[in-house]
Formats: structure tokens, sequence, C-alpha cells
């Protein structure tokens, strides 16, 4: 296995999904949490997007710009910007960070989201048209001269930038669950990434992607998201955890969400959040805050104390994770003392173990 990566999540707002007011895009708090992970040792950092989000691409050059080590993954959704304008922005995005840059592919699960951006096609269509998108993402990143190209969805000629990676290419980072979801991933991804789940959860599906890669000659890292609820004793985080399911359920009432239809996305990612938790083999997996939003929020969360945290994720490095995007609730608080007191300690843990120590 190689050696881990610590991933954090950029905010553009300064309180989380527990906060009682309205997220409020706060263009100072991106170099400022950007800033956070880089001295707190995160290895990376995801800029996330959806359909209402500021855009992912101007987010990542002020992170890019306010940090010199600080790795990137840059969510990024094809079909709404054509894939060699795309090329061309991530390469100079690279250029500009020193190599810094990778890009998320971000298919979408929702229907109902795409159509928000005037996307009308079916979550199996948008699969095919990502898999032909990050193939011409990598052809212009490696294209000596200009070519032509003429596929199911993108037709070009004379194709070509004048701006290439640092290092020939840029890390590829894919998410999807669905059955082209993992067969595309395991043909394309770089770093193929899961959502949260149980650790039984999590290795079937590293386990299948896994044998699929193999079909194509690839090994892609593995990563998974999950946040976290962290304080000094297990019975504290659990307090915790009572106290930010009270201010959802709260918020959540007073917006008037509870109970709106969310489509069947949502519906299969409050299921699988409830699956994972009522399986038992992880008890300190909570699902509370997926289930009170009926999977608006995918915030499954692990909650305990560091030293119980390190072992949680310990469970998750040995079926095959070995790219952690972890986070907590306070950005600022929280991203601290991951670097400080869980990061360090699952670095070691994870060396140790890899060395048979």
């Amino acid at each position: 296995m190689s050696a881990i990566e610590i991933v954090g999540l950029i905010s553009p707002y300064r309180g989380s999904e527990a906060s009682p007011e309205a997220p409020v895009y706060d263009a100072s708090f991106v170099p400022e949490i950007a800033r956070a992970y880089e001295a707190a040792g995160f290895d990376r950092v995801l800029v996330g997007q959806n359909a209402r989000s500021a855009d992912s691409l101007v987010n990542a050059s002020f992170v890019a710009a306010a940090t010199t080590r600080l790795k990137l993954m840059v969510a990024h959704r094809p079909g709404f910007i054509a894939p060699t304008m795309a090329a061309r922005a991530l390469a100079t995005l690279d250029q500009l960070s020193h190599g810094r840059a990778g890009v998320h592919i971000i298919t979408a699960f929702s229907d109902i989201e795409t159509r928000c951006d005037g996307d009308y096609l079916t979550k199996d269509q948008r699969y095919h048209r990502s898999r032909e998108y990050v193939g011409l993402l990598r052809q212009m990143w490696g294209a000596a001269q200009p070519f032509d190209h003429a596929g199911e969805y993108y037709r070009c000629d004379a194709a070509f930038t004048e701006v290439h990676p640092v290092n020939g290419s840029i890390p590829v980072f894919w998410a999807g669950t669905s059955e082209l979801g993992l067969r595309y991933g395991a043909e394309l991804a770089d770093v193929y990434a899961l959502g949260p789940g149980s650790v039984a959860q999590v290795g079937e599906l590293v386990a299948r992607v896994k044998a699929e890669a193999a079909r194509h000659g690839r090994a892609p890292r593995f990563s998974m998201s999950m946040r976290l609820v962290v304080a000094d004793s297990d019975e504290a985080a659990w307090d915790r955890a009572t106290g930010l399911l009270r201010a959802v359920e709260e918020k959540q009432a007073r917006l008037g969400l509870l109970g709106r239809d969310l489509g069947a996305a949502a519906a299969d990612t409050a299921q699988k959040a409830a699956q994972a938790e009522a399986d038992g083999a992880d008890p300190h997996l909570w699902a509370g805050l997926t289930k009170a939003t009926q999977g608006r929020l995918q915030v499954t969360c692990l909650v305990g104390s560091p030293d119980t945290l390190v072992e949680a994720l310990m469970a998750y490095w040995r079926v095959g994770i070995d790219n952690f995007l972890i986070t907590g609730f306070d950005w600022i608080a929280d991203t601290a003392r991951i670097g400080a007191e869980i990061a360090p300690t699952l670095r070691r843990r994870t060396t140790l173990e890899k060395r048979g120590a």
C-alpha cells in the first residue's frame, strides 16, 4: 500500500450543517480554511461543486494562491464546459500551483440536481459522457500536436493546448457506485472516491473495483469521505453528536425541508446509511444526520475520542482505503484537532502495520 493521504474539504461557509443560519458564501473564508488545512498538515483538499454552489475552479485558484504545499481535488461536472476548454483550465491551474492540481469527476447522482443546470441526460448517459470526457482531458494533456475527435458526445477538429500539466497529466478522481460508475471508474480513475459506509460496505466496493480495474491492467488508489465527531472522550463525543442532531433537525424544520421529496438518489443514500449503522459491526459509525435529513445531507460520521477515531479509520485502511477525506463540524477547530491528534497517529500506525512492525 502507498502512503496515506489526509484530505480536507474547502467550505466557503463559516458555519456547518448544524449552524442555525442559512449558508452564505464568504470569500474571505476560502483562503482562511485553506491555510488552516495546510497548517494542520493535510495533504490535499476537495474543492466541491453542486448545482447551486460557487464555481469550483475559481475557488481552487484562490486555494492555490493562499497555500504553498496543499494539493487540490477540484470537483468538476462534465457536460457544461467543453472538455478541451476544461483541459486547458485545469492545466493552467496545475501550472500556477506548481503541479498541485487534481480533478474529481462528478457525474451527479441526482437527476433533480442536474436539471437545475439544464442537463436532462439520464444517469447512464451521463456516465457514458463522463468516460468520453476523461479520455479527451487526458488526450489534450498529452498531445504533442493538434488532433481530431468524433465521439458519441463530443466532436472537435485540431484540438490542442499550449499549456500542459507540470507532470504530464493530472490525477483523476472518480466517484460513483452504480454499475456503470464502477465499470468506468475502474477503467479510468487514478483514485476511486467512495462515500461513507460501514467497513464491510466500503471493503466490498473496493474489492469490486480492484477486480474490474485488474482487467484493464490498472491499480487505482481508494478514497473515502467521513465526517468526524471528535471530543476528549467517547462519551463527550456522543453528547456532541446528540447536540448536532438536535440542531440539524431544528434547522430542517425551520426551513420547511422535512418531508420534501428529494428523489430516488437521496432516498437511496438514506437507506444505505441506515443499513451501515444497523450492521452493528462498527459501534462508532453514526448515520443520524443522514437519516434525519432523508439523505439530503450525506454526513455519515465516526464518533469518538481521537484514539477511538484512529482505530476506526485503521479498519478502513485495512480494506484498502489510503486516501482519507475526513472533516469535522467546527471547521477551524476540528481541522486543527484532526491535524494534531488523529492524522499523525493514523500515518504512524499505517506505516508500522504496512512494514509488519
